[in-house]
């Protein structure tokens, strides 16, 4: 379960900004689950004008995600790690960035982070905290050779180098430790998905659809949307050697796949929908496309209904950007809904998503003020991260509550977070 996330020196991010998911009273209710003393929030959402930095909150958190787990593949001394640095200013553009996180995994607490460039890594560090008191694990300092074990804690780590360009969490990992194996396992089940990038997630769906539960599930989801599917099917053809030999791709490529047979397949997703006569009597079916056929939002929402019903079945934590896009605003708050609905979310899984739909702000009960983030950029093109919890009061003295007309409130520019138009 995700705390909180902090990051600085990440594209439009330049001081640090700090991301939680603990409920601002620390007293749970109906939108949180308890671990511990700790109350957290099974869903969270983050608003701001276009160019605000509201994707680079999320961008930072799958970043991280995919440093940890080497993405990159990272193997040799002289290759380069990612580095993507504010470049607005002449203090960050050469600089370091830093990641933190800290999160539950087995009822322990952990924080993990690092501060690195496209060359190095200048500092690492773990901690744990299994009943309020935390311990080092291990830290890094900037004179690589330096390593802090706690030899009680965490021997997996003792007498192990690794290289400047390296992280020590993926050497542990590499040397059979217990401890790291669980951490990479938790960011495995930390993803991020774009949501304007539906190739980037359609994998899943696919392969949902190869587990009946999971193609149940899904067509449920489905059938509540109204999208008027009544059925999904998987055709499956296989693609000729004729095709492969005219296909646009290296030749080597090409002669290795021939040379194994050729025994490639295509894919096809079909949706199923009811055939009346003239009469409006059902007398049937008709299979579409479901690529060519379907509409964008039906397309979409299909595609995100396979990582959510994975991310609620198995607890995990899910960042989505633009999860409203081709989307009705009430698919949309369905999605957010799922999350709250503690029935259905069994083992507390967490939604984090940026959107620009104002009209969940008005859906009442949909969000408690904790659960509110906005993003807005400074005259100098950094981007600064806040909870609408931070509005004390508005303007006839009061405390803003959750009650309020939030999205008038917001559309006139009470919580900042919004674009200055200029005439025309």
């Amino acid at each position: 379960m995700l705390l909180q996330f902090s990051v600085n020196n990440f594209r439009s991010i330049k001081d640090t900004v700090t991301f939680s998911m603990n409920t601002a009273s620390n007293k749970e209710n109906e939108h949180s689950f308890q671990v511990r003393s700790y109350h957290l929030l099974n869903s969270a959402v983050i608003y701001g004008a276009n160019a605000s930095g509201k994707s680079n909150v999320l961008k930072a958190m799958g970043f991280m995600r995919a440093l940890v787990l080497n993405k990159p593949k990272i193997t040799q001394s002289t290759d380069k790690l990612p580095h993507e640095p504010f470049r607005l200013n002449t203090e960050t553009e050469q600089a370091s960035s830093y990641f933190e996180i800290v999160f539950f995994l087995e009822n322990i607490k952990y924080r993990y982070g690092f501060e690195a460039d496209n060359s190095t890594v200048y500092s690492e560090w773990l901690f744990s905290d299994e009943n309020d008191k935390e311990a080092r694990l291990f830290e890094r300092d900037s004179e690589q050779s330096l390593h802090y074990v706690n030899k009680q804690k965490f021997k997996e780590g003792i007498g192990i180098k690794v290289p400047n360009n390296q992280l020590f969490i993926w050497k542990c990992d590499q040397n059979d430790g217990d401890i790291s194996k669980k951490i990479l396992k938790w960011f495995n089940y930390f993803n991020y998905i774009d949501g304007l990038d539906r190739d980037g997630y359609f994998h899943v769906a696919l392969k949902q659809m190869e587990n009946e539960h999971a193609k149940s599930e899904l067509l449920k989801l489905v059938k509540v949307a109204d999208l008027g599917i009544e059925g999904i099917n998987i055709e499956e053809n296989t693609i000729s050697q004729d095709f492969i030999k005219n296909v646009p791709i290296p030749e080597e490529i090409k002669q290795k796949i021939l040379s194994e047979g050729g025994n490639l397949s295509s894919i096809e997703l079909q949706s199923l929908h009811k055939k009346f006569n003239a009469e409006n009597q059902e007398i049937g079916s008709v299979l579409f496309e479901l690529d060519e056929d379907e509409s964008q939002g039906t397309k979409k929402f299909f595609a995100l209904s396979a990582p959510i019903l994975d991310t609620l079945e198995k607890g995990k934590v899910l960042l989505i950007d633009e999860l409203d896009a081709s989307l009705h605003p009430m698919l949309t708050e369905s999605f957010v809904k799922l999350f709250n609905n503690k029935e259905l979310n069994k083992h507390n899984a967490q939604l984090v998503f940026v959107t620009h739909d104002i009209h969940l702000l008005s859906v009442p009960g949909l969000f408690e003020r904790d659960q509110i983030w906005f993003t807005e950029k400074d005259k100098f093109g950094s981007t600064d991260l806040y909870s609408l919890i931070e509005f004390r009061k508005n303007n006839k003295g009061k405390d803003v509550r959750a009650t309020d007309n939030l999205e008038k409130h917001y559309l006139q520019g009470r919580f900042g977070a919004v674009p200055n138009i200029g005439t025309l």
